[in-house]
């Protein structure tokens, strides 16, 4: 299941990229997006949390940087839009278990 996820992570940054050369629809933010959160859920198990969430996140600030160039700043900027969605899942995953943790441990 973690070999699946893994492929579809790298096949979500491709068609973002490929879309965003490319494909201009409506609905493909939102579907990039929906499809990000997907990916996070299915993809990220706990012990690459915090490489995930580093990782993502430095991909997005040098993603940004790209935004300034309209023939590659388009694919980047569609690219953020999946990676923000696995990241939101990992994020919110992360930090979940880390109340409960602490929830837990002030319970004893």
């Amino acid at each position: 299941m973690q070999q699946i996820g893994h492929i579809l992570f790298i096949l979500g940054i491709l068609f973002a990229f490929v879309a965003g050369i490319g494909f201009e629809h409506p609905w493909l933010p939102a579907g990039l997006a929906v499809f990000g959160i997907f990916v996070g859920l299915v993809n990220v198990v706990d012990t690459d949390a915090t490489k995930f969430l580093i990782t993502g996140i430095a991909l997005e600030v040098s993603a940004s940087a790209f935004k300034q160039f309209s023939f590659i700043g388009a694919a980047m900027s569609d690219v953020m839009i999946f990676v923000g969605g696995a990241l939101l899942v990992m994020a919110m995953r992360v930090l979940f278990r880390s109340a409960l943790s602490t929830l837990w441990k002030s319970q004893e």
